[in-house]
């Protein structure tokens, strides 16, 4: 947290001023305190809205006083560039631009195997350009683009994740534009264990093809015009899914991820296994003309 936030004030752009938010989500350590000694603005969130992180997004925009807003995980540091990165993108036109996810050196093994299961599209050598969207960690937006919107979701049926889909989705369909900007690079601070890895991936599986059929804010929304067939193809494609980031890294000339196959791999099928299970869940419910909340009944 601190790093992120001397990180963030570190930025040295020319007729900028800089101010960081930390909207504390009911936690129970000193998060709140060591953000003010790092010199941020720190608030909280009703306790009913802690555990969403689309809620706690959503409270610092409507704090923050500039434009454009940028969102930056407590976990993630920052680069020099970061920040004048952002901004030129911006500049050029671009209505939300996504940075990039570097991986923080030093990780121990399974939070490396973490960073490349899905990094492999944000990371600092993928070639700059629009896309149809981009992970919260790192990514930032015009406030008007983004008040024009509904913010991040805070409740059903993306109470935990893929949060970020609906105002992204909302974006692209009023004209505007997401740019990914590899060189405004932060840091990622990816969780160690294998089994809080297989957990975190079922659970952005499980309503992963509700958003995107909804939303369309995917990097390849015609896989999802037929939800039928994307749920009955969830698993198969696990295996596919895990040859195209393996090559993508090999593209870049990151070789580690070779010999973390298996667990990228079982990744990959947790995420499947996750997909198919709320994707099940999210057609029943739509056949039925309700919305359910598609948090993992379990894990």
């Amino acid at each position: 947290m601190a790093a992120a936030v001397r990180g963030a004030l570190a930025q040295d752009v020319d007729g900028v001023d800089i101010e960081v938010i930390v909207v504390d989500d009911g936690s129970t350590d000193r998060t709140g305190e060591v953000a003010r000694e790092a010199g941020a603005r720190v608030a909280r969130i009703d306790a009913l809205l802690s555990g969403r992180p689309g809620a706690a997004r959503n409270r610092g925009a409507e704090l923050a006083q500039g434009d454009p807003i940028v969102f930056l995980d407590a976990d993630c540091t920052p680069a020099r560039e970061w920040l004048r990165m952002i901004l030129a993108a911006h500049e050029r036109g671009a209505d939300a631009v996504g940075g990039s996810l570097a991986l923080l050196p030093g990780l121990p093994a399974s939070a490396r195997c973490d960073y490349y299961c899905g990094s492999y599209v944000v990371h600092p050598g993928r070639p700059a350009g629009w896309v149809r969207h981009h992970p919260p960690p790192n990514v930032s937006v015009r406030r008007a683009a983004f008040e024009a919107t509904q913010g991040f979701s805070e409740g059903p049926p993306y109470t935990i994740c893929n949060e970020e889909r609906v105002w992204q989705g909302a974006l692209l369909r009023a004209g505007g534009r997401i740019y990914f900007e590899p060189r405004a690079v932060a840091y990622h601070e990816n969780r160690p264990g294998l089994l809080n890895l297989l957990r975190r991936s079922y659970r952005w599986g499980y309503s992963s093809i509700a958003c995107k059929a909804e939303t369309g804010a995917t990097r390849l929304p015609w896989l999802f015009y037929y939800p039928v067939v994307a749920v009955v193809a969830s698993v198969p494609m696990a295996f596919a899914h895990t040859a195209y980031a393996l090559l993508n890294w090999v593209r870049a000339g990151v070789f580690e991820p070779l010999w973390m196959l298996p667990g990228i791999l079982l990744a990959h099928l947790s995420y499947a296994v996750g997909a198919t299970a709320g994707g099940i869940r999210w057609l029943r419910s739509r056949r039925h003309g309700s919305v359910d909340d598609l948090r993992p009944r379990w894990w």
